[in-house]
């Protein structure tokens, strides 16, 4: 076949074309320090790309799920651990006043004290998180409980405004956690006992038909309720202890998904420079071929 002259300056300015394209996309590279810039360059990294982006994305609502979690079943901790110390208090008073030694206004004493831990608990019973209300279930917006009218009512001092639904995180794709407690069956017997306890010492009457004992035998239902406290505090630090692992499993998830998407479009920049100087010498080289292919406009170019 004949050679001629167009067709070797047509090769010749494919040529070009293709270094200087090449050029072009190693500049980008160097610019961006990515590998591609439209989907087009690489569409089966880009879908790779794509997916370890969903993934991270899920990891982090994972993780903001946890810290969530974390701080409803830490304030849950803190909250049943100050129930804990208020019956306790209580528990050393009911020993107290169930001397019969006491008198009157010796009991009196400790009614008003034991009337402060009952208000108390139910303050502890009305703790919240942000603006939720973490013992009143899903019914997050109200307060768990409210006092009935008639406080001569010994069994029903207090009356449960919650629900009974668990308040409920999805920590990771198989694990979806109730981080809350039911306040009904966590506070209200509690409270309950203590505004009987704070009424018979208010209105007891020396003499035959009040004794000692008649305090004292509350005792066994107080240390059930320091138990129940107990346990539950038990439970709650299971599942604090539960998603502190989830997390730090999300957190190595993290990090390995970064690093494959990372490795999937980041450039080396040390290759890229390397072979975007391959490149510029293999443009000269270009050009200098070229300028023997078209000698007087090329020259002229090059000075």
């Amino acid at each position: 076949m004949r050679v001629t002259n167009s067709m070797m300056v047509r090769n010749m300015l494919d040529h070009l074309k293709k270094n200087m394209g090449d050029l072009n996309d190693l500049n980008e590279q160097l610019s961006s320090g990515k590998l591609f810039q439209m989907p087009s360059d690489a569409p089966i990294k880009v879908a790779d790309s794509m997916n370890y982006k969903s993934q991270l994305n899920r990891n982090s609502q994972f993780q903001r799920n946890l810290n969530q979690a974390e701080n409803w079943l830490n304030t849950t901790e803190s909250a049943l651990k100050s129930g804990t110390e208020v019956m306790q208090r209580a528990r050393e008073l009911t020993i107290y006043a169930a001397n019969d030694s006491m008198t009157t206004d010796d009991r009196k004493m400790v009614a008003k004290e034991m009337k402060q831990l009952r208000d108390e608990l139910i303050d502890i019973s009305n703790a919240k998180l942000g603006d939720s209300y973490i013992f009143s279930g899903q019914e997050t917006g109200e307060k768990p409980f409210s006092l009935n009218a008639d406080d001569t009512d010994l069994k029903n001092y207090v009356d449960y405004q919650g629900d009974k639904n668990g308040v409920k995180r999805r920590l990771n794709e198989n694990v979806e956690m109730d981080v809350s407690l039911n306040g009904d069956e966590v506070f209200k017997d509690k409270i309950d006992k203590l505004h009987k306890i704070y009424r018979q010492l208010e209105n007891n009457i020396p003499g035959e038909d009040f004794k000692g004992e008649d305090i004292g035998d509350n005792l066994g239902e107080l240390g059930n309720h320091i138990n129940d406290f107990v346990e539950k505090r038990s439970e709650i630090g299971g599942k604090l202890q539960r998603a502190g692992n989830i997390i730090d499993r999300l957190e190595a998830n993290e990090v390995h998904l970064r690093d494959l998407k990372s490795k999937n479009e980041d450039a080396d920049l040390a290759e890229v420079i390397t072979e975007l100087k391959m490149e510029e010498t293999v443009y000269r080289a270009s050009l200098a071929s070229g300028s023997r292919i078209m000698q007087q406009s090329l020259v002229d170019f090059i000075r």
